[in-house]
């Protein structure tokens, strides 16, 4: 890595992975977030496919001490009037772990080394030479500036200020409430007309928890809330239905569902990463995987560059890895948003073979659970 200073806008699960990518390197860095403290427990679930797992375990970016829980199918559930759980429509082959947002987040932050400058409670604006302004009205200039700052990024507005997420006409309600029934170790989705439903177990520090979401064009009004809850009535299975309309709601949120996908993953002294680079549809359960192999990349772009080369050199390689994989997830994340909520068939003509024909149709194991890592950073 050539020697400089990093600066890295969001201290989130993106931004502690690139605080430690550019910390191995040995280049000088900070990290601006602007929340204080530790950042809160959201009470979601985060999926990392098997086999991105074992690919980020071994890039040395996670561990096995993070609390998790198994999944190793997807149930697709219909509502059949009889059953409380609902009429299975396909057992789907699928391997994931499961984890709580905020425990996945600490363990990351663990691995920050001390050395990296954390400065929680900083929101920071962003010039387009590498330039950072503090609140206090000072400015720092780095010879990086890795925007990771998620959804609404500061750094991504700055260098693409045209480009902005477009919302795709529905939204996903999210929430969590306690588990205290069997363990299931399956992803559970329930098949409604134009929408779905995901429910999977996570832990949390107070026992496990389900952490469910519904995906529905259901809105237009200040409070959707009564209009998604009956929505749950009408189409879940009793049982799963009960667990939606009986959480609270401070533990739920509403998340409307956007694409974006930048142009190019870096400009001049910038780099976005995360979701300040691609926004792609939950669907494709790669939310964290992709923010992380972001900062896996940017590391072995550094190493392949070494301390005699420059930093346009690593920015080039970043863009050439990262860019066209980002671009192709949020691809496949459309698609699969079509088909499982804009246009979904008729449940209750599907049998499993049509299932697995309605899938593949969707191209969905292109990107279902995140792109693996170009296999020369995977050999690394």
């Amino acid at each position: 890595m050539p020697i400089g200073r990093v600066a890295v806008v969001g201290g989130s699960i993106t931004g502690c992975a690139f605080a430690l990518a550019a910390a191995r390197g040995g280049a000088e860095v900070t990290v601006y977030e602007r929340t204080t403290g530790e950042l809160a427990d959201r009470g979601v679930g985060i999926a990392l496919h098997v086999d991105r797992y074992a690919e980020l375990v071994a890039a040395g970016y996670l561990d096995d001490t993070t609390p998790w829980r198994n999944v190793n199918g997807r149930i697709w559930l219909l509502d059949d009037g009889e059953s409380a759980r609902g009429r299975s429509l396909w057992d789907q082959p699928a391997a994931f772990r499961m984890y709580n947002w905020g425990q996945l987040w600490a363990g990351l932050r663990r691995r920050v080394p001390a050395e990296v400058d954390y400065r929680g409670g900083t929101p920071v604006t962003v010039g387009t030479d590498g330039e950072i302004y503090l609140p206090d009205g000072t400015s720092e200039r780095y010879d990086v500036v890795v925007g990771a700052d998620g959804y609404g990024s500061a750094v991504r507005t700055a260098v693409f200020p045209q480009i902005q997420p477009q919302y795709a006409g529905y939204a996903m309600w999210r929430g969590s409430c306690a588990w205290n029934h069997e363990p299931i170790d399956n992803l559970i989705s329930i098949c409604i007309p134009n929408g779905q439903g995901v429910m999977y177990r996570i832990p949390s520090s107070g026992g496990d928890r389900i952490s469910w979401g519904l995906y529905s064009s259901v809105g237009g009004t200040a409070d959707p809330r009564p209009a998604l809850l009956a929505l749950a009535r009408k189409y879940f299975p009793p049982f799963w239905a009960d667990l939606v309309t009986s959480t609270p709601e401070s533990d739920t949120l509403i998340q409307p569902i956007n694409d974006l996908v930048v142009d190019r993953f870096t400009s001049g002294r910038m780099l976005v990463a995360g979701d300040a680079a691609a926004i792609a549809r939950p669907h494709v359960a790669s939310g964290a995987v992709k923010g992380i192999q972001d900062a896996v990349a940017f590391e072995a772009a550094c190493r392949e560059v070494g301390p005699a080369g420059s930093w346009e050199d690593v920015l080039a390689r970043y863009e050439a890895e990262r860019h066209p994989a980002g671009a192709d997830l949020v691809r496949v994340a459309r698609s699969m948003g079509y088909a499982m909520v804009e246009d979904t068939p008729d449940w209750t003509t599907m049998t499993p073979e049509r299932m697995v024909d309605w899938w593949a149709a969707q191209h969905a194991d292109d990107g279902f659970g995140g792109h693996a890592l170009g296999a020369a950073i995977a050999a690394r």
